[in-house]
């Protein structure tokens, strides 16, 4: 059995993001991706999600179950070492502006310190905050809104 709070503190960081204000951004996201979705299905279009650190796995599972389950051309960027290399020379920030110049929207999951990591965008840019302290927590969190994103998608 673990002996810490591990367990709590996921379902307390979910419950806050179910009761508090992240729950109006995950609607509007998700209505979003239904939209961005419905419009550009079968046109050869793609979406492109990058984690950095355990949130690269996730970017490449949640990749995966678009391309599969949503019939969506889904690509991580996850090659490391240009990732990383492109972060150190250009910033986050660059590649949320390219992003948001090429699609119209963009979308963040972060958690920590509870503020914004892009503060002077000057577009409208979504972000979920996941309010803890542990990786795990964070991870885990953000992997189950962004299946629950996905699964608003499933084409059946």
């Amino acid at each position: 059995m673990v002996e810490n709070d591990y367990y709590k503190d996921i379902i307390s960081a979910l419950q806050k993001i179910e009761d508090g204000e992240d729950r109006s951004t995950i609607r509007k996201v998700t209505k979003v991706w239904r939209h961005e979705y419905q419009k550009r299905i079968g046109i050869g279009k793609r979406i492109f999600i990058a984690g950095n650190g355990g949130s690269c796995a996730i970017a490449e599972h949640i990749s995966t179950d678009l391309n599969k389950r949503c019939k969506v051309k889904a690509h991580t960027l996850s090659n490391n070492s240009l990732l990383t290399a492109l972060t150190n020379d250009y910033g986050q920030e660059n590649a949320l502006d390219y992003a948001h110049d090429c699609l119209g929207s963009t979308f963040s999951i972060f958690g920590m310190d509870g503020e914004d990591p892009f503060p002077e965008k000057s577009f409208e840019h979504d972000y979920i905050h996941i309010d803890n302290y542990n990786y795990g927590v964070i991870e885990l969190s953000s992997e189950i809104i962004l299946h629950g994103i996905v699964e608003s998608l499933v084409v059946e």
